[in-house]
């Protein structure tokens, strides 16, 4: 039974939701934030049919891909133009792939996976860090952790330890699940996607990552939702992607996107 909620242990006690794949879900009355009572299993980040090593060519990466990490490189230009990045749950590596070539953007990427590390190698020449952050020493202009959060059970060490390697004045950028999205509200939150032991644990309300952000002394400059995916959408998208653009910026005008996705500062 959880006791304390993942956002602030000062929260109101979560209550019992549902159960979801035979784990206890759990929410936060105070913020929101959805939890799933069981720990961190990593085995399935090692295995070959995980989603992010399941495409067997770079044409399958770079369509299920290359629009998002695109409009997160640019969106991150806007602020700064070759800084010297940490991507920290690198995945296949396509992300530190795209910034190093066609962004000009030094970029590291951090995996715990070997499998994930020998797949970025053997894929795309990238050859990534493996290992925990509180392993990595120095300091970057930019971190940047797309989708990972959700993955951990204590998200407030996570963000504490991305501070401590980011320069003052350097930029964060975060997405996650985002539970305000167009899915689940029209499945219900028992049927969403996104709540799926034991690939996530915990699922924060924008205003609980608001929360967890500014208490670590990061100013939010932007934040909005995205929706890159589509799948519907892509099976009859024209080669200029015109339906998927159009798709992801109703989503996003509506704050109903899949994912939230901040940009922040170190103060």
């Amino acid at each position: 039974m959880l006791q304390r909620c993942a956002v602030d242990a000062g929260h109101a006690a979560p209550r019992f939701a549902f159960p979801k794949s035979g784990v206890d879900i759990y929410m936060c009355p105070t913020c929101g934030c959805v939890m799933a009572d069981l720990e961190f299993a990593h085995a399935q980040y090692e295995a070959p049919s995980y989603y992010t090593m399941a495409f067997k060519t770079k044409a399958e990466i770079e369509g299920e891909w290359g629009f998002r990490w695109r409009h997160i490189l640019r969106a991150l230009r806007r602020f700064t133009a070759t800084p010297k990045l940490l991507d920290v749950g690198a995945g296949n590596g396509y992300f530190v792939y795209l910034a190093r070539s066609e962004f000009d953007v030094p970029a590291d990427g951090l995996e715990i996976s070997a499998a994930e590390v020998d797949y970025a190698r053997a894929t795309f020449g990238v050859e990534l860090l493996r290992g925990n952050l509180e392993d990595v020493q120095g300091h970057y202009e930019v971190i940047t952790s797309f989708n990972v959060i959700e993955h951990v059970q204590r998200p407030t060490v996570l963000l504490d330890q991305m501070s401590e390697r980011l320069q003052r004045g350097g930029f964060l950028l975060l997405t996650t699940p985002n539970p305000a999205c167009i899915h689940r509200r029209v499945r219900g939150l028992d049927k969403w996607n996104m709540v799926c032991p034991p690939h996530h644990i915990n699922l924060f309300t924008r205003a609980g990552l608001e929360e967890m952000l500014t208490r670590r002394g990061f100013e939010i400059l932007e934040y909005a939702t995205l929706s890159t995916y589509i799948n519907a959408v892509r099976k009859i998208d024209t080669q200029s992607l015109l339906l998927r653009r159009a798709a992801f910026q109703a989503l996003k005008a509506a704050d109903l996107g899949a994912d939230h996705f901040f940009i922040c500062r170190l103060s």
